[in-house]
């Protein structure tokens, strides 16, 4: 005891301290009440004011100030009277402007507070309220605002507390802190309430339902503890949809509401003194932190006064309106946009349709939108019978029927549903109008419990049901209808889902497709577990009969889930897993359910189940799809796809990466999505291209678009496209191939097959749908009989089909009418209630208005006849006069504010966007001549063709004033701008100017229409304009694109504070004045032969020279004229803009082009001709060989320094070419290399210009600085030398042999120079117009060194040299592949310019001579088009472009040009394509004066790049215009980040200026390494992937090829289709099948054996080999095809050809069938046979080697040894019962060919074995039998050479009775218990052959 007692002691002490201090503690009792025998008088003030928080900025609100009477009626009864309710409105700038008294509001509104109001409330908690019966919801809403300031939750023992508490706005998260002050008597409580986080949260919401919440938001893991049913990471089962709107605006509207109580303690209670309020609501349209417009709600109630005085019950009835929480009307209130009177409805719809209609007759009214929505608005309170009423008054006006139809079917209630349904009964819509008016009418209805009976009515009505495309669209609508019914409630009633089950009920009844997959798509549309039932009917998981449904219904049914798993993903998971599993299914279903798996977001665990499924997967297209499906998915950054995209990267680790290796021939699945963290905003897409093995091109295309914005997810669209069967639609000839005789042959053979069968026929179909929300709208199903019927109404004449018949008289009659068609778009509403009692509404509208006036009227010559077919159309003239005039009027106004019956007051932003297209002309079509010709009229007048405007402003209306309302711009004009923006005054020059310059800033000026930008600050007001004009005056008119703007952004830099204000934008036509009228604009086309007559000769002003006016004697130079492009293929005399400038090495100067037009210097000619040989010859030396291969512009080294011109390592000679270039006809470049040879450097002297050379290699030598060579000094002097030699020949010209000579020797240094820079290839265009040379530089070998080299390239290639062994890909040298075909001859420096020159000249100028600049002098045009005003002075002024072709000639080419008729301009475009030889293309375009001003040139040049084939295009820029510049550098900007994300390498480097080169290197059928060479960066790429196989063969030397020499261009797209087709081959014992396949096989001898065959219906062809007689390796074929029996054998030495037993001879055979092509002929040592009819497009077989190529479409068709072709190569063993062989060797076995007993060579049969040994299977001893054939010699046969063959076993106990020669027991369909290996026979030896076996 002693022990225990100071413990007892201790305890006591504690015990006792502590309740001292829980009575210290205790708070009096403060719960706050009122006196029941006391009367209190508060005052009362509460407001709301909606708009952006900055201040200076308009805002709309009201205000209620009134006096509150309190009395006690009874213990916890209390009577509120409401006395000198005062409304005030506030419309104007914040804070400058005051509320302003309203006295209409105040009168509508006072009149329900003129009786009391009685409520309960004890303990701080208000109880129910009562209200005079039918007291208007907004006046007890009001009383509920006030009832809920006294709100308190006291509790005693803590101060500081969190709970949820019930209030006006629903039971929220409320935190209290209470503070006292005992010596005062006073209480301080603060109360807060976070409105995101409700238990149950009032609100509303309207056009919603189609937004998820995401399955992993961050806010919903936050509330998970309120969300009972979440569970998993999955969505949540929706039981209301207030809950996911709160979900989805949770992150976009945040809410709080803060409290403030004095109380005051007495003897009597605690007496409220004084409580303020203050409530926010901000919304952030795009989730930025600042961007935010606010609702801020503040109340305040002091008492005044009390009384002890008791209140006396009134004497009124009163009703019970419930508790605190707000209420909302029945009906919903009226759009925010405007206030309508509710009483009459019937007549003002009626004043409303004759508005819209009169006002709209020819073009929109402004107000056409905003009426329309009150028309709808009024509809929606219409009874049935007012509806009735106005329909029988208008129902003979189509104008107002179709606007009255259209606003009853956006009602969305029950009344316009019933009306819709009566109009239907009694047929008084036509077919498109009903169409149109259910699919409006139940995609836009209120789903609830009436509409959806109604609705149900609609659907199963007989009308609806006759028309298979009006039940569609009902069905998918009502389908809509009870999504939107069902995600309201906890449980679907079953009476909704019955019509919908009861279709899918009777279709699987009755077997019907088209009603399976309408109903299919209806439950998709639905989405309810309950439907689950049904739709496993239709999977081939449930019975042994789903599996003869069609594959598109199953795939439908699978899709039908999709929706059902976001409410039940366990179980469609569940069924979907046993769907990809089940190996036996089709991979298309299985396919569609591994994507329909991924959108149910599985965890982890079944993942990797999928992985674990695609691990052993034998069907390579459902493995593509599922690892490129996972590969998506992982790499997706959306934040709702976070948890699924880990889990996918963690399971790939299991699945092998060569899945990701497979071609474009595989399913896959493409992701692409963006997401922006800072706004919460994101967008993501997927593509499913789903393969089947019988097409080579995808049979199914899904692609989807989803948005991501602010914890929410919707799917805004989906498409999909299904193709089945396609194929032998498009292939299908009129081939009876199953009456040819080799039909019935192939079907035996066939049959000796064991279990082989025949493909099944695949049915025809294409279908497509449309979703969007989630929801299918439409779909359409084109199957055979479609399909025939669109071909027969093509062919048949017209007399016999009614739709062509009416077509045709619609033409001769013509086409007139007007059309304009409302389409509601859109209405968003969300209302939350405020503090106050008034709601704060959030609403956003759309509407759009389309419209038509068509006046059309045809004329055909011939006329049509009863007869017509669509062909004849080729051979008429059609004249068609049209007067067409669309628009689109889209008008869009988003809300924030007070929205009730009464008034409104709100900001509102709207957007107007109107677009007209008004068409007037005429035209005439002769399409056997290959002209159209189109004229209209030009612009009379100002046409606007876009105008968008929009603006935001505070707008308030009540319904005394209706009509009236107040609008204040939020950005009023006097807005402080930033004090930056200020413009700066002097204080001298302040006084004297100030007015002046105020006056300037404030006047706004007069914008003229020109390309300029203008901010102009008025006040500080910041605006925006922009005008854009392109003028063109020989058509008499302009375009001018305006922008006017000016926003909020500078007080804030937000998206939402740039919409705030008021922009305009506008495409306008506006007339120009012109010297002479214009009549008329036309713009003709004319193709053909007939285009060079059409060209329009330019007159030019300008007198040409008389020395010039000899030279256009013949046509093509009178053409040229005519074009105006004379000066384009000739030097530019009066070149512009070229000033003298020294050069930046020597003394030399560059002197101005055009000096000197006489000089003559012959001498300088040589002397420059040496100098180059000289400077040349010094860099040649041998051991530099590899320099010369390469070009020089591809340097990396030596290329760094664009401005500067590199060091010749022979300075000497540098110095001489310079002196000489500079004396030699005083012309040289016309500009350093810096100004990237801004302009052709051309001859100077007339002569030369005239002279047969080119003169263009100057230009080259210009730039040659950027290859940073001395060789362009080298070039300049031989340019210089070549203009002289050739003009010293062209004045000698009787001396041929000397001008001969010269010519040769100025082409060899003219080619030198061009070959030395490739970059400037083609610019011949811009120097002479010499018809031979200089073309010899397009069209040779441009851009190789020829002759010398400079020694910089080979210190270059040296310096490569060291470098080669690196990795690195950016450091390899792309080697031209023409370069290395020729390599060029080493000759000393004496010999250089003559022998050289001399030994290639012929050859060289021949080939230049046959290519002309100018294709107009060897081809006329084959297209010409004017585009021109006709005036009255006759002049002619516009644009004409004409094209010349060369196609068919050896190097293809084409020049188009495009010049101004007007006669001073002398602008033009030319450009000019073409093939310069087999390994180079290339191509420019020229625009400016004369085509000079501006260049931008490409090639394309194959070759070596690293060893591996490989391709350079590179681009060149010397001179673009300013605005293509910065358009340019400002794209420039992006592609560092989108190579990066492309996942390109980066490298900084310099590069020459203005040129860009890409080289892709083919490192693999599959791969190719990338390199992208930009001015200072270098991007590159090893190994990417190609969606397809490239041939990469052999180079073919181009000395080889044969004319065309350009096929590696021409031929490339073939090669490329030739590779996709499978080709089959064995040769000696190695087989490749069509899969490429291949696997060592040695037939048995004599036996047939199917290599390949035709499995399809059709059994086209047949291909048979044995093993020849004549020797081993030597093998026979046999071929059944058509009418013909074909065989092929080798006899002594050569292949013997026998058709039908006939033999043919055996050299240079050649046989063509009759029927159906067929062509046999000898090529090598063997024949061919090409049988396109057939699907052979090449057979080969020389006894040794056996080579068939099938057609594409044979893909997936073929069968035997070969394969399917269906690229399934882990399923290439299959035999012909549709098993897999267990090696190769069973497999050739399981197609040899039977033949009967002594009749036949073959001795081997296919028979079943049983295994020789017992086996312990299972404990018990058991006999196994084979479950597939193996060879066996025949009865009475023995075998005399076996190989072993694996097998599987079916074992039974060894007492069994079953033996082999049972013939009942099937032992190919029985299971396999074991596999062993047993010997096959392949060789026999039959002494006594049983012949009755």
């Amino acid at each position: 005891m002693s022990g225990r007692a100071p413990f007892t002691f201790t305890m006591r002490g504690i015990i006792f301290a502590l309740a001292l201090t829980l009575v210290g503690s205790q708070k009096f009792d403060i719960d706050p009440g009122f006196g029941s025998r006391k009367s209190h008088l508060y005052s009362y003030e509460g407001w709301v004011l909606n708009g952006l928080q900055e201040k200076s900025l308009a805002k709309a609100g009201v205000r209620l100030s009134s006096k509150l009477e309190i009395s006690g009626l009874s213990e916890n009864t209390y009577l509120l009277k409401i006395r000198s309710p005062q409304f005030e409105e506030y419309n104007g700038i914040w804070p400058r402007d005051s509320f302003t008294r309203s006295s209409k509001i105040t009168q509508m509104v006072s009149s329900c507070f003129t009786r009391p109001f009685k409520f309960e409330y004890s303990s701080g908690r208000i109880g129910n309220i009562y209200g005079p019966e039918d007291c208007p919801d907004m006046c007890v809403n009001i009383v509920r605002g006030i009832l809920n300031m006294m709100q308190l939750t006291i509790k005693k023992s803590q101060n500081v507390y969190e709970l949820q508490e019930a209030g006006i706005g629903g039971v929220c998260h409320t935190r209290y802190v209470i503070q006292e002050d005992r010596k005062n008597s006073r209480v301080s409580v603060t109360k807060t309430v976070d409105q995101n986080n409700c238990q149950e949260k009032v609100m509303k919401s309207v056009g919603m339902a189609y937004i998820y919440p995401c399955p992993v938001d961050m806010m919903v893991r936050e509330m998970g503890k309120d969300l009972p049913n979440y569970k998993h990471g999955h969505s949540v089962p929706i039981h209301s949809w207030g809950l996911s709107v709160l979900l989805q605006k949770g992150r976009l509207i945040k809410g709080t509401a803060a409290f403030s109580y004095k109380l005051k303690q007495s003897d009597g209670g605690t007496l409220i003194t004084e409580v303020l309020s203050q409530q926010v609501y901000q919304i952030s349209p795009l989730s930025e932190p600042t961007g935010v417009a606010v609702m801020e709600a503040r109340q305040q109630l002091t008492l005044l006064e009390v009384r002890s005085e008791r209140g006396s019950a009134p004497d009124i009835s009163m009703q019970s309106y419930g508790g605190l929480r707000y209420h909302f009307p029945s009906v919903l209130p009226q759009m925010p946009l405007q206030l309508i009177k509710m009483k009459n409805p019937e007549q003002r719809i009626v004043e409303t349709l004759q508005h819209i209609v009169q006002n709209n007759q020819q073009d929109f009214h402004d107000d056409v939108p905003y009426r329309f929505l009150e028309l709808v608005q009024l509809c929606r309170i219409a009874s049935a019978d007012s509806l009735e009423s106005i329909w029988r008054q208008f129902s003979d006006k189509p104008r107002y029927r179709r606007w009255l139809l259209s606003a009853v079917s956006a009602t969305g209630t029950t009344e316009a549903l019933k009306f819709i349904k009566t109009r239907i009964r009694n047929d008084d819509l036509s077919y498109i109008q009903t169409l149109l008016s259910i699919s409006f009418a139940l995609h836009l209805l209120k789903a609830d419990e009436h509409t959806v009976s109604t609705a149900a009515d609609l659907v199963t009505s007989s009308r609806i049901q006759k028309s298979p495309m009006l039940q569609q669209v009902a069905c998918l609508g009502y389908s809509s209808v009870i999504n939107r019914y069902c995600s309201r409630t906890s449980a679907c009633p079953k009476e909704a889902l019955q019509p919908i089950h009861d279709l899918a009920d009777e279709a699987i009844s009755r077997g019907r497709e088209d009603k399976m997959k309408l109903a299919l798509k209806c439950i998709g549309n639905m989405g309810e577990p309950a439907s689950i039932k049904r739709i496993v009917k239709f999977l081939p998981i449930s019975s042994s009969s789903a599996s003869d449904i069609p594959i598109h219904i199953q795939i439908d049914a699978i899709m039908a889930l999709r929706k059902i798993a976001w409410k039940d993903p366990k179980t469609v998971q569940g069924y979907l897993i046993q769907i990809l599993a089940d190996q036996s299914l089709p991979p298309e279903v299985r396919m569609m359910a591994c994507a329909v798996i991924f959108e149910t977001r599985p965890a982890l665990p079944l993942i990797t189940t999928i992985a674990n499924v695609a691990m052993k997967e034998s069907n390579l297209q459902v493995a593509s799809f599922v690892y490129s499906h996972m590969k998506a998915l992982s790499k997706s950054r959306l934040p709702y796809t976070y948890n699924i995209s880990s889990a996918c990267n963690i399971a790939l680790k299991l699945l092998a990466p060569k899945l990701d290796r497979l071609s474009y021939r595989y399913s896959k699945v493409m992701h692409f999505g963006g997401y922006f963290d800072n706004y919460k905003v994101g967008a993501a897409g997927d593509v499913f291209v789903m393969n089947s093995p019988g097409t080579m091109f995808p049979s199914a295309i899904i692609s989807k678009l989803m948005a991501y914005s602010a914890g929410s997810v919707a799917d805004l669209v989906e498409v999909g496209v299904r193709v089945e069967g396609l194929t032998d639609i498009i292939m299908k000839r009129n081939i009876p191939f199953a009456e040819y005789p080799t039909y019935k042959k192939i079907k035996e053979i066939g049959k000796a097959l064991l279990g082989w069968k025949e493909l099944p026929t695949e049915t025809p179909l294409i279908s497509a749908y449309l979703k969007i929300f989630g929801q299918e709208l439409a779909y359409v199903n084109i199957n055979k009989e479609v399909l025939h019927q669109a071909v027969k109404t093509v062919l048949e004449p017209a007399d016999r089909n009614t739709v062509m018949k009416r077509i045709v008289s619609q033409i001769r009659n013509g086409i007139a009418g007007q059309w304009t068609q409302p389409v509601w778009l859109g209405e968003l509403r969300y209302i939350v209630p405020t503090c106050t009692g008034l709601p704060l509404e959030y609403g956003s509208y759309t509407t759009a208005l389309a419209r038509a006036a068509v006046n059309v009227d045809g004329k055909m010559t011939p006329p049509l006849t009863g007869d017509f077919r669509p062909s004849q159309l080729l051979e008429s003239t059609m004249r068609i006069r049209s007067d067409i005039n669309p628009g689109l009027y889209v008008y869009t106004v988003a809300t924030m504010g007070v929205n009730t019956e009464y008034f409104q007051h709100a900001v509102e932003i709207q957007g107007k966007v109107l677009t007209r297209v008004p068409m007037k002309f005429d035209a005439k079509i002769d399409t056997k001549l290959k002209n159209i010709k189109i004229e209209t009229n030009p612009c009379h007048e100002e046409t606007e063709i876009v105008v968008g405007r929009h603006k935001a402003f505070a707008v308030s209306r009540n319904i005394g004033e209706l009509g009236v309302e107040k609008r204040t711009s939020i950005l009023p004009g006097d807005a402080s701008s930033d004090i930056v923006e200020e413009p700066f005054k002097p204080s001298e020059r302040a006084s004297s100017e100030g007015s002046t310059m105020q006056g300037a800033d404030s006047m706004p000026r007069r914008h003229a229409y020109s390309s300029q930008e203008d901010l102009r600050y008025g006040t500080g007001r910041k605006t925006h304009k922009r005008d854009i004009c392109v003028k063109l005056h020989h058509l008499g008119c302009q375009l001018c694109f305006s922008r006017r703007s000016q926003d909020a952004s500078f007080l804030k830099n937000t998206y939402l504070h740039r919409l705030i204000g008021e922009h305009e934008a506008k495409i306008v036509l506006i007339p120009v004045q012109t010297d002479a009228d214009i009549d008329k604009i036309q713009l003709e086309i004319q193709a053909g032969s007939r285009a060079a007559s059409k060209i329009i000769r330019v007159v030019n002003s300008e007198s040409e020279e008389e020395d010039e006016s000899s030279r256009y004697e013949d046509i093509q130079a009178k053409l040229k004229k005519i074009l105006g492009i004379e000066n384009v293929f000739k030097v530019a005399n009066k070149t512009r803009h070229q000033k003298k400038q020294p050069s930046k090495k020597g003394n030399a100067m560059l002197t101005e082009l055009g000096t000197d037009p006489k000089a003559k210097n012959p001498s300088s000619s040589s002397s420059a001709s040496s100098t180059a040989s000289s400077s040349s010859s010094s860099a040649a030396s041998p051991d530099r060989k590899k320099a010369v291969d390469e070009d020089e512009n591809d340097r990396v080294k030596q290329a760094r320094n664009k401005d500067a011109r590199s060091k010749s390592s022979s300075p000497s000679s540098s110095g001489i070419s310079s002196k000489s270039s500079s004396s030699s006809s005083k012309s040289s470049s016309s500009k350093s290399s810096s100004s990237s040879s801004k302009r052709s450097s051309s001859s100077s002297s007339k002569s030369s210009s005239s002279s047969k050379s080119s003169s263009s290699s100057s230009k080259s030598s210009s730039s040659s600085s950027k290859s940073s060579s001395s060789s362009s000094k080298s070039s300049s002097s031989s340019s210089s030398s070549s203009k002289s030699s050739s003009s010293s020949s062209k004045s000698s010209s009787s001396k041929g042999s000397s001008s001969s000579s010269s010519r040769s020797s100025s082409r060899s240094l003219s080619h030198h120079s061009h070959g030395h820079h490739s970059s400037h290839l083609n610019d011949s265009s811009s120097s002479s117009s010499s018809k031979s040379l200089s073309h010899h530089s397009h069209g040779h070998h441009s851009g190789h060194l020829e002759g010398g080299s400079s020694s910089s390239s080979s210190s270059s290639s040296s310096s490569y040299s060291k470098i080669w062994g690196d990795h690195e890909i950016y450091q390899y040298r792309f080697r031209s592949a023409h370069r290395q075909e020729f390599p060029k001859r080493r000759l000393s420096a004496d010999r250089l310019s003559s022998t050289y020159s001399s030994t290639r000249s012929s050859r060289a100028s021949s080939r230049a001579a046959s290519r002309p600049k100018f294709l107009g002098d060897v081809k006329t045009p084959v297209l010409a088009v004017f585009l021109h005003g006709i005036r009255n002075d006759k002049k002619i002024g516009g644009l004409q472009l004409v094209v010349y072709a060369d196609i068919d000639s050896i190097r293809p080419r084409m020049q188009v040009f495009v010049s101004n008729l007007t006669d001073s301009s002398k602008w033009k475009l030319c450009a000019d394509a073409s093939v310069l030889n087999a390994h180079k293309a290339a191509a420019y375009l020229k625009w400016g004066r004369n085509c000079q001003d501006y260049k931008i040139s490409t090639e394309l040049v194959t070759g070596r790049f690293a060893a591996h084939p490989a391709v350079q295009v590179k681009l060149e820029w010397p001179k673009v215009p300013s605005s293509v510049r910065s358009i340019a550098e400002w794209f420039y900007k992006f592609v560092p980040g989108a190579a990066f994300m492309l996942g390109f390498s980066e490298k900084t480097d310099k590069n020459p200026s203005r040129q860009a080169r890409v080289i892709v290197a083919l490192t693999s059928p599959r791969t190719c390494d990338v390199v992208i060479k930009l001015p200072d960066m270098i991007f590159y790429e090893k190994a990417m992937r190609l969606p397809l196989s490239l041939p990469v063969g052999p180079r073919i030397p181009a000395s080889e090829l044969q004319p065309p020499i350009w096929n590696v261009f021409a031929e490339a797209p073939s090669a490329v289709l030739e590779n996709l087709k499978a080709h089959c081959s064995v040769s000696h014992n190695k087989i490749t099948t069509f899969n490429e396949v291949q696997f060592n096989y040695t037939m048995p001898a004599n036996c047939y054996h199917i290599l390949a065959q035709d499995c399809s219906s059709d059994l086209k062809f047949l291909v048979m080999m044995r093993k020849a007689e004549e020797a081993m390796n030597l093998k026979a074929i046999n071929i059944k095809l058509g009418s013909q029996e074909i065989d092929m054998r080798p006899v002594k030495g050569q292949v013997k050809l026998l058709v039908d037993g006939v033999e043919s001879p055996t050299t240079n055979v050649s046989y063509i069938s009759a029927g159906a092509p067929l062509w046999i002929h000898s090529e090598k040592q063997g024949l061919v046979l090409v049988a396109p009819a057939y699907g052979i497009d090449k057979l080969y077989f020389d006894g040794y080697t056996f080579r068939i190529q099938v057609a594409l479409w044979m893909a997936g068709k073929m069968c035997g040894i070969c394969g399917k072709y269906d690229a399934e190569c882990e399923q290439e063993y299959r035999m012909p019962n549709g098993y897999l062989a267990k090696d190769a060797v069973s497999f050739g076995h399981s197609w040899i060919l039977e033949e009967k007993p002594c009749t036949g060579a073959c001795k081997l049969r296919h028979s079943f074995v049983k295994l020789e040994k017992t086996v312990q299977l299972v404990g018990v001893e058991s006999k196994c039998y084979s479950t597939e054939p193996v060879l066996r010699c025949m009865k009475g046969c023995s075998a005399t050479k076996t190989t072993p063959v694996t097998v599987g076993f079916h074992c039974l106990p060894a007492d069994s009775a079953t033996s082999l020669t049972d013939k009942q027991t099937k032992f190919d369909q029985k299971s396999e218990d074991i596999q062993d290996t047993v010997d096959a026979h392949i060789a026999c030896s039959c002494e006594n052959e049983d012949c009755s076996a």
